[in-house]
């Protein structure tokens, strides 16, 4: 677990392991369903009627986009990338092209 070894803080999957007793692979497998199932019932509920507006709800939406990117790549805090300012910069900071291709 390098997370640990810097100095990182448990994740999920080591908390599991802790908990549980699971190994490793086991312990990234249930995750892996946890955070699938989750996505299942947000893409689910957020179709449904709500008494929250569509603005709210996709804004809600993107923040959890934006957990499981920084989940899956680091923050670039940790361990510092070039890859990580990379998509920082492509996510937030470079425009985007808006060129119309005729069909």
């Amino acid at each position: 677990m390098d997370e640990l070894k810097r100095g990182d803080v448990h994740k999920s999957i080591q908390c599991f392991i802790y908990e549980t007793g699971a190994s490793e692979d086991d312990a990234q497998k249930f995750i892996g369903f946890l955070i699938y199932e989750t996505w299942k019932n947000m893409n689910e509920d957020g179709n449904a009627n709500s008494p929250f507006s569509r603005t709210f709800i996709g804004i809600a939406m993107n923040l959890a986009r934006m957990a499981q990117c920084t989940y899956q790549y680091g923050d670039g805090y940790g361990v510092q990338d070039r890859e990580t300012k990379d998509r920082v910069m492509t996510l937030l900071i470079e425009p985007i092209s808006l060129t119309c291709i005729s069909v």
